[in-house]
């Protein structure tokens, strides 16, 4: 899957088929300029999240992809987020009836803080196992702050972390920046 490079990664990234891929950032920017890349590229498109979806269609272009709202609220569309069960079989449910196909599971934060982290990992380890044995791909950003490193550690551990540039942070292209020369500056030199 050729999906191109978005500024905040890697010049050259292409997300594979049958990852899943932890993207470690405050917002989910660049989760889902790879979500469109793909949507682009003829996947279907499977989206559950925490934000409401008339708001999130109309900040995003996300064509016929299907939204999955994470909600107490009963209603077509909509999911408990404490019925990880249901979720799961949403999610598989649309991988088998989509051979081509990217879910972004945007709310992990919340899962975890209505259930508990480790039946979360659980879940994530099921999913991956159907990302893997489907061929499909999955983006599911995070807030690196909002859990601890050993949480975060186990995370990285069962997916493929991304972890994008910001836009404060220097090019790998530019060591030496022109305004202070003779400056050697470290890049990526922050603690995880």
């Amino acid at each position: 899957m050729a999906l191109g490079s978005s500024s905040a990664l890697p010049t050259g990234f292409e997300p594979r088929s049958g990852n899943v891929y932890l993207v470690e950032e405050r917002r989910p920017k660049v989760t889902f300029d790879l979500f469109d890349q793909a949507l682009s590229s003829g996947f279907s498109g499977l989206v559950v999240t925490r934000d409401f979806p008339k708001r999130l269609l109309s900040e995003k272009e996300l064509g016929t992809c299907k939204v999955v709202w994470l909600t107490n609220m009963v209603g077509e569309g909509r999911i408990n987020p404490t019925a990880i069960g249901i979720i799961m079989g949403q999610v598989r449910a649309f991988i088998e009836a989509n051979p081509k196909s990217v879910v972004l599971l945007d709310g992990l934060e919340y899962l975890i803080s209505l259930n508990t982290y480790d039946r979360m990992l659980q879940f994530m380890h099921q999913l991956r196992d159907v990302v893997v044995t489907n061929e499909c791909v999955m983006l599911v950003p995070i807030d690196p702050r909002t859990v601890g490193q050993r949480e975060l550690a186990l995370l990285e551990r069962s997916m493929e972390p991304l972890i994008p540039r910001t836009e404060a942070e220097p090019s790998e292209e530019s060591i030496l920046g022109t305004e202070d020369q003779g400056v050697l500056r470290l890049l990526d030199a922050r603690p995880r």
